[in-house]
């Protein structure tokens, strides 16, 4: 009884603890309109719902299901297939997460970088669902816990991506001649893949004791709170270089009457984007750009792009 209360109430902190650092993303990527910030922030978001769903849904639901008459093997499979459904939202997370590194290091993430990373995952979840596929018919592939090759596979991959993300902040550091940023990149990458080392330790023995699984979980939804909080003292030691960015830029906005459709587009335009990459980017027809741009145009009182890109680079660099 008593250890049941205490893993409901270790879970509840652990979920909290997520939800908090979602929200003290949100409020930053208000305060400093910075695009790691908005890659981190709906890498959260993704990570959080695959917790949520993946993770959480898959024990409730063997919670629930033990109270009937289901065979184990049965049991193990329902359980292991709720993961399963959720592995597009831990896909994306996990690229988001390499595109904020990218993004903090000033760099965007190389072609073949996201061609690679896609074709590795997409093949070690095709063994993952392989491995479903086994469980019903023969309840022996696995030495103790059927599902213990899928932990595997989950961990194996998340250590994969944070080493990879380390190794990046760490030849960045090298590379800069800034000492700030130098010692950023060094402890957000030595964090990230410390956590993520002690995370696939703790799901890897989670087995031997319900406690050690609980800690599994803390570690998942809470350990991203010390990179947000890494960020933010970062971001508030340099906050006057940030501050006068983002004043320029909102007060430029608010001046002309940029409604936030069209600040995106105006951001596509800066970056170079053609208007087919913009539409497909933000998932609207390549008319509404259009339309949007023209506006734009008439709202601001410039006649093209260049104008445009001069007006707001312009800013940015003010």
């Amino acid at each position: 009884m008593w250890i049941r209360l205490a893993v409901i109430i270790a879970i509840i902190a652990s979920v909290s603890g997520g939800i908090y650092s979602l929200l003290l993303l949100f409020r930053l990527r208000k305060i400093y309109r910075i695009d790691y910030l908005n890659s981190f922030f709906y890498y959260k978001i993704l990570h959080f719902v695959f917790g949520v769903y993946g993770i959480l849904g898959g024990v409730a639901i063997g919670e629930i299901l033990l109270k009937y008459d289901i065979k184990s093997t049965q049991l193990e499979s329902i359980v292991t297939l709720i993961p399963l459904l959720g592995i597009p939202f831990i896909i994306a997370a996990w690229y988001l997460l390499i595109k904020t590194a990218n993004e903090l290091t000033a760099r965007k993430v190389q072609q073949y970088v996201s061609v690679i990373y896609f074709i590795l995952v997409t093949i070690l979840f095709l063994v993952y669902g392989l491995i479903l596929r086994d469980l019903p018919d023969d309840s022996r592939a696995f030495t103790g816990d059927p599902g213990k090759a899928i932990k595997v596979v989950f961990y194996v991959i998340d250590l994969g991506v944070k080493l990879y993300i380390f190794i990046l902040l760490l030849t960045a550091a090298v590379r800069s001649n800034n000492k700030l940023k130098n010692r950023l990149f060094v402890r957000f990458g030595g964090i990230l893949a410390g956590m993520s080392a002690l995370a696939a330790a703790a799901l890897h023995f989670s087995e031997f004791n319900i406690f050690i699984g609980v800690y599994f979980l803390l570690t998942y939804f809470g350990s991203d709170l010390v990179l947000i909080f890494l960020l933010k003292e970062y971001l508030s030691n340099n906050e006057q270089e940030y501050a006068e960015q983002t004043d320029n830029i909102e007060n430029t906005y608010q001046r002309y009457g940029i409604s936030k459709r069209e600040r995106q587009i105006i951001a596509g335009i800066c970056d170079g984007k053609t208007n087919r990459e913009i539409a497909d980017e933000l998932f609207i027809t390549l008319q509404t750009v259009k339309d949007h741009t023209y506006n734009i145009y008439r709202k601001v009182n410039v006649r093209n792009r260049v104008q445009l890109t001069q007006l707001f680079s312009g800013l940015k660099n003010e």
